[in-house]
């Protein structure tokens, strides 16, 4: 009697590459996708950021910037995987963090599980459009000071 084929093994996943920069602390994870990784250091030192920070009370030093190195979203498995505290994700840009991608609204703070994620645009538009800058003032307060 011939022996039943086992099934065909599911694919393993890769994970999507990214760099950090900084420590989180407070569990705070800022997600961006930068074409060149030179400019990571200076995400960091973003006037605007900075200010962002200040006015839900945190500071860049307790805080992590990933730069998604790749088109594909990140996963929370990763990020914790590469020993990262996530609690509260800011994702500037899209299709940055896996279990976001489809439900959720720019602007829009939702709970994913026991991470609180927040989408907006890319910090480089951001910063120099006031619009957009107060839909993520609105977004940050119910998400940091509601």
């Amino acid at each position: 009697m011939p022996v039943p084929a086992a099934p065909p093994a599911a694919p393993v996943r890769q994970p999507t590459p990214f760099d950090t920069l900084g420590s989180n602390a407070n569990g705070l994870v800022l997600l961006v996708r930068l074409d060149d990784p030179e400019r990571l250091p200076r995400i960091q030192r973003n006037v605007f950021l900075n200010n962002m920070l200040k006015a839900i009370q945190r500071v860049m030093e307790e805080c992590v910037v990933v730069n998604v190195r790749s088109p594909y979203p990140v996963s929370l498995e990763d990020l914790r995987a590469r020993g990262l505290a996530v609690r509260e994700v800011i994702g500037f840009g899209k299709n940055l963090l896996d279990v976001a991608t489809k439900r959720t609204e720019p602007y829009e703070p939702v709970r994913i599980g026991d991470v609180a994620y927040l989408p907006a645009a890319e910090v480089e538009i951001i910063e120099y459009d006031n619009g957009r800058k107060k839909q993520l003032w609105q977004a940050l307060q119910r998400m940091f000071l509601g």
